[in-house]
């Protein structure tokens, strides 16, 4: 594994040059202590440094609990290293998923929904540093 990767059960997070990039792999149920999994290897891959992340939900379903979604929109270790969130959905289950998790547990940090990663990219690359 590189020390610029991590991967559990559920996602594979790979720190890129100036994002995190966050896949989870398809038909993974997240629950609360799934969540904790992935923020922790989000946590320690960033070291202290906020970067932007990409979310990338292109082309698969993924079930997630509402404690794990609470916990991903407000987990203060994890919103310190997250400047912003790009969801990136291309299903109707992913996107109202995505919708419900912005408007309903209100992440703390900028999150908006793309179905394009080229577009999330240039979205999180226009953020103030």
């Amino acid at each position: 594994m590189s020390q610029f990767s991590r991967k559990c059960d559920s996602a594979e997070i790979e720190l890129k040059e100036d994002y995190v990039h966050i896949q989870f792999r398809d038909m993974s149920i997240i629950d609360l202590e799934e969540s904790k999994k992935v923020a922790n290897l989000i946590i320690e891959l960033c070291a202290g440094t906020p970067y932007p992340f990409i979310t990338n939900g292109l082309g698969i379903t993924i079930r997630m609990n509402n404690e794990a979604r609470d916990f991903f929109a407000s987990y203060p270790p994890l919103t310190k290293v997250r400047k912003a969130q790009a969801l990136l959905v291309n299903n109707m289950p992913s996107k109202l998923l995505a919708n419900f998790f912005i408007k309903y547990h209100k992440p703390v940090n900028p999150t908006k929904i793309f179905t394009d990663f080229d577009e999330a990219l240039k979205w999180i690359r226009s953020l103030p540093a």
